[in-house]
């Protein structure tokens, strides 16, 4: 059986999802004028621009656009427009599930965290991890002393816990890109403290001895070392002057 040509869901940290499965660029096309946008580094994953904002609805409506359009979708229950999950023997009900712990980016306030309202727990992790509550917009926020890349360090900190504490997570596509090139950058950089300039002598030759190096293409021919002592060639005169 082939795979369908797009795929809807739940996704834990970008929220609905669609997945062009097959790559196709008239899909594509479909879902940009759909209002998924394509996440970062996911070449085939398309999330859902607003999907706080009547996403089951709006995601429903997408898939029975792309079916009556001749593309064969699959879809989780609770995202099957309501024609189409009639006719099923069984339906059952979902209700939206909204993230215990979010995490976005302000264009006045930064990076900014907020929690479900029966998550209280989650307001207890952001605390423990330098996030501020503001009552009156009930959002938490970092101190103004704390530089971007410092708050990508704090979202990822939050999040981590946050997970281990079994809640529901989600950070915006962009802001979770962000997290992402930051945690790489650093770990390369100390990935490259740890690491010496020059081998020693004796792995470089090892590794220009190896058959698993020089298979390689493009590996320059390194040749052996010499010898300590090496031996001289014999001088036969020797020889026969000492027979006479």
């Amino acid at each position: 059986m082939e795979p369908a040509d797009l795929a809807f869901g739940r996704h834990p940290q970008y929220g609905i999802v669609a997945r062009n499965t097959r790559d196709l660029p008239a899909g594509q096309w479909m879902l940009d004028r759909l209002d998924f946008r394509r996440v970062p580094d996911h070449p085939h994953l398309y999330a859902l621009a607003d999907h706080y904002r009547d996403g089951r609805a709006h995601t429903a409506q997408a898939i029975a656009t792309l079916r009556k359009a001749g593309f064969a979708v699959d879809a989780d229950v609770e995202f099957e427009p309501i024609e189409h999950a009639a006719q099923a023997e069984q339906f059952v009900h979902y209700e939206p599930v909204a993230p215990d712990v979010a995490f976005a980016e302000h264009p006045q306030l930064g990076v900014v965290a907020a929690i479900d309202d029966g998550a209280r727990l989650g307001g207890e992790l952001l605390e423990q991890h330098g996030w501020q509550h503001h009552p009156g917009l009930d959002i938490y926020t970092l101190p103004n002393n704390i530089d971007r890349l410092q708050a990508l360090d704090h979202v990822a900190a939050a999040a981590l816990a946050a997970q281990r504490a079994d809640l529901l997570v989600a950070v915006h596509p962009e802001l979770a890109q962000a997290v992402t090139h930051h945690r790489t950058a650093q770990a390369t950089a100390l990935h490259a403290q740890h690491t010496p300039e020059q081998g020693s002598s004796i792995s470089d030759s090892a590794l220009a001895r190896s058959p698993a190096v020089s298979a390689l293409p493009g590996t320059p021919t390194t040749p052996a070392p010499a010898a300590d002592s090496p031996a001289r060639p014999v001088d036969p005169r020797r020889d026969v002057s000492r027979s006479r």
